[in-house]
């Protein structure tokens, strides 16, 4: 009886190991992906929004906190909100993407005046 639950429990600890190995390959491999895409433009000292790129990514790039880009575009700050690009954003809060891009390059352009 012992050694089935020793078993049973490295399985489990196996298992829930795989897990998270896949779910941060899938990350990794999408930030790649990404990046890839649009290299040029991320190695370029442009700090103009795009409706691909995340809150995180905004702020980093325009030195503008996060809670002031979301208190921009009028959605609740998550850990989930933060990694979305701009176009999913928009489209689950049912905002015109064109005029969040606007509003946020307004933002980065009166920051660095």
């Amino acid at each position: 009886m012992q050694k089935k639950k020793k078993i049973l429990f490295w399985s489990i600890l196996f298992i829930i190991f795989l897990l998270l190995t896949v779910v941060f390959t899938v990350r990794a491999i999408n930030r790649y992906e990404l990046w890839k895409e649009h290299e040029e433009f991320l190695k370029s000292d442009n700090n103009t929004v795009e409706d691909w790129m995340t809150i995180n990514l905004i702020s980093k790039r325009s030195d503008i906190p996060t809670d002031v880009i979301y208190s921009e575009i009028g959605i609740n700050e998550s850990f989930s909100n933060s990694r979305k690009p701009l176009k999913k954003l928009c489209q689950d809060n049912n905002l015109n993407c064109t005029d969040v891009v606007a509003k946020l390059n307004r933002l980065v352009e009166s920051k660095h005046k």
